[in-house]
């Protein structure tokens, strides 16, 4: 029998004392605890409370409207809204293109939708912007011979696409907010 090597203790401890060191550095995104906001500079202000008081400007077409949608939903999670003090104004532009041809019949087999956004965020009651951001999107989808099949495939092809802008502008916003940069 041999006693424990005291090295591999040691190492145990630093480890330990390195991460203990580091928990403090940690905060989380929606941390609602009392310390001040770096944006808002009223104590225990805090991520989510500043997401939910953001405005989100009607969009154009069908999938501008689900683009708000998911947006205000991911911003307040179902809740109702906190009283305005940013407004977001987007550019949604849409595009498609055919991603693979059949070479026989001369009929697209693959198509890709991609969605352009380009955001702007203000404070309520000002017109100067505080964020601006771009963010593209893209779904694709099977293109067959069936007609609905299509429309439907291009529709379901544009609600993805519009669901990951949301949460690329989601994420975007709560940097913002939880760095004030």
């Amino acid at each position: 029998m041999s006693l424990p090597d005291g090295t591999s203790l040691l190492r145990l401890a630093a480890v330990g004392a390195l991460a203990l060191g580091l928990a403090g550095c940690f905060r989380p995104v929606y941390g609602g605890g009392s310390a001040p906001s770096v944006v808002a500079k009223t104590p225990g202000a805090d991520v989510a409370s500043e997401m939910r008081s953001v405005e989100i400007k009607p969009l154009e077409g069908r999938v501008g409207g689900k683009l708000r949608n998911e947006l205000i939903f991911l911003l307040r999670g179902g809740g109702e809204a906190a009283p305005t003090a940013y407004r977001i104004s987007i550019k949604l532009v849409e595009y498609g293109q055919s991603a693979v041809v059949d070479p026989l019949a001369d009929i697209p087999e693959t198509r890709t939708v991609s969605l352009t956004a380009d955001y702007e965020m203000t404070r309520a009651g000002t017109l100067d912007p505080i964020m601006t951001g771009h963010t593209v999107a893209t779904a694709t989808y099977f293109s067959g011979l069936q007609r609905f099949a299509n429309v439907r495939a291009a529709r379901d092809a544009q609600d993805r696409a519009a669901t990951q802008l949301a949460e690329r502008i989601r994420s975007r916003l709560q940097a913002y907010f939880a760095t004030g940069k």
